[in-house]
Parts: structure tokens; sequence; C-alpha cells
């Protein structure tokens, strides 16, 4: 037997277990006021798909719905039985609940901003040599870098000015690739969060901002 666990949550809520991934049993471990969620296999799938990793998510949702708390799982995270599972809640029964705290009533909000256009790419500079064109043009391409990174991080502050008190916590990368100048996970109050997402979803003349969520704060799960 193996158990893929799916989140740790308080341990309010329906004690009754969903069904867990591709039609399994889903086991539900309690102590001290954490609860785990996990699928019962009796023998480890050899691989996931998209398929999988949606079910998860919607169980993890369906989860957060349902209780004050919830820390979803990386997926996959595997344990060896109820006991090992125990074993684990036991252990770092200190770390889960000090994380349920953070999240306690609490969601997260997905943006992600494009770049309308790629960067534009301006001829060479006219140098006496190659070596000095060469320099002149890596600083040219860095100046193109820099005024879009500075942009981008314009765009962070903003979006930090508009979920205003209800920020909780964020979490920002700048031009994390040349199509995307930013990408952002904010955590916010649950019953705030359609409002934030209104207050996010802008216009801008030089990107498009897309709003997802609200979501199981996945982000901020950092112990699971």
């Amino acid at each position: 037997m193996r158990l893929l666990l799916h989140a740790v949550t308080t341990a309010d809520g329906t004690e009754a277990s969903p069904t867990g991934l591709r039609d399994q049993p889903c086991v539900r471990v309690a102590m001290n006021g954490l609860a785990a969620w996990a699928t019962q296999f009796s023998e480890a799938p050899v691989t996931f798909g998209r398929a999988d990793l949606l079910e998860h998510h919607a169980l993890v949702s369906r989860l957060s719905a349902d209780h004050a708390g919830v820390l979803p799982a990386r997926f996959p995270t595997w344990l060896a039985d109820a006991q090992a599972l125990r074993a684990e809640l036991e252990r770092r029964q200190a770390d889960f609940a000090a994380a349920l705290e953070r999240v306690r009533e609490r969601v997260e909000i997905a943006m992600t901003v494009l770049w309308r256009s790629l960067p534009e790419h301006e001829p060479p500079p006219e140098a006496a040599t190659p070596g000095r064109k060469y320099l002149l043009g890596r600083q040219q391409a860095f100046s193109g870098s820099d005024r879009r990174r500075a942009r981008a991080r314009q765009l962070a502050d903003e979006t930090e000015r508009l979920v205003g008190d209800d920020l909780v916590d964020v979490r920002h990368q700048v031009c994390p690739s040349a199509t995307v100048a930013l990408s952002s996970a904010v955590l916010v109050p649950r019953e705030r969060a359609e409002n934030v997402k209104v207050r996010l979803a802008r216009k801008e003349p030089d990107v498009r901002i897309l709003i997802n969520g609200p979501w199981p704060p996945y982000t901020f799960a950092d112990v699971v």
C-alpha cells in the first residue's frame, strides 16, 4: 500500500473523506488539531498525467472550501502508509500548525502579466571597430532589458498598491521569460478575494494582465 498526500488541513470541517485520485479511497489521518488527506493505492502508479494533476487540484480545492486552513502538498508526495503519515504529522506538528495559521481563511490569487510585444531589435550602433560595435550592441541590449525590468517592477508595486489592506503576503517573479513581464501570487482573505480580482484586472497599454483563482494557497504552503 502507498499513500499519495494531497493536503494537510485544520481538523475542522467535515470528517467524511472525498473520493481519492482515480476513484481510489481517500484516507484521513487526524491528530492534535491537524488532518492529512491522501489517496490510498495498492500499488503506486508508474506515471501521472495532466488529468491526475487536475484531479489533485480539484480535491485540494474541495478541502480548502471545507476547512479554515489548507496546505496543499507538492504533487506527487508519497508515504508508505497511514502509520507513516501519522508519524509525519507528529514530527512536524509545530511547522504545520504555524503554516496553517498563516493561511487560515486565506486564498491565493495568481496574476500573470504578458508583454504585448517582444523586445524591439534596434539597428546596431555604428562604431569604428568590430569590438567597439559589439560592446555598444551589448550595452544597447542591456539598456532595453533594464527598461523592461524597471517596468515590471513598477507593475509589481502597482499590484501591491491595488490589493492594499487586503494584502497578506505576495511573491513576485520579475521578467521570468521573454514574454512574461511579471508572475505574482497574492495571499488575501477568502472573503475579499473576488473584490481583489476586480481591482487587479486592469488594462495597460503595453501588457496584458491575466488573473486566476482564488485557489488554495499553493505558493505559500512551503512546508508540505
